[in-house]
């Protein structure tokens, strides 16, 4: 199997999802395109790893995680996992940086400080929503609250660096 389709099954664990809410759960940390989830999400229901539980409105499917589809995740977890890809082409830019002038390098640091300011109040909208749910679904989105309050984290120490950046820029051109 291959690392998709034990993502897709590790989002189902929590609970039924339709394939737009598996798509919107998985962009927190993996990105996946339609055209790869629904292609998983077939081969899963092929295997018996998944099924479909309701299609409510006649077009959404609502797919579950069987018993075995959680005996494959269980075994996955204690597999080791692979280092984290970077694909960054802000960061190729800021390899440029000596090639710039002063207001392109400052402007290409804005954009990303704006860019990780959406990105900090998107997730901290999210996860103010978290903090409203019953105990039980707090509970079930427990590992969800881990990657927010990550991804929060992250956002905060990319906006430290942006600074940081902004204050090198200036030293920089003014020699």
């Amino acid at each position: 199997m291959n690392t998709i389709s034990y993502v897709v099954l590790a989002m189902l664990v929590r609970s039924p999802l339709t394939g737009y809410e598996l798509k919107r759960f998985l962009n927190l940390f993996w990105e996946a395109h339609h055209s790869q989830i629904y292609p998983t999400l077939k081969e899963l229901r092929k295997q018996e790893l998944i099924e479909i539980v309701d299609i409510p409105d006649g077009k959404r499917k609502i797919y579950d995680i069987t018993p075995a589809g959680k005996k494959i995740v269980k075994e996955w977890v204690f597999s080791p996992s692979h280092a984290p890809s970077q694909k960054d082409e802000f960061l190729a830019k800021v390899f440029t940086m000596s090639a710039l002038d002063r207001d392109t390098a400052k402007f290409l640091i804005m954009e990303r400080q704006q860019y990780f300011h959406e990105q900090l109040n998107e997730y901290s909208d999210v996860l103010k929503t978290l903090d409203e749910l019953s105990a039980l679904e707090r509970r079930k989105n427990f590992g969800r609250e881990l990657i927010l309050e990550r991804k929060i984290r992250l956002c905060k120490e990319e906006l430290n660096w942006c600074t940081w950046a902004e204050e090198k820029i200036e030293t920089y051109f003014a020699e």
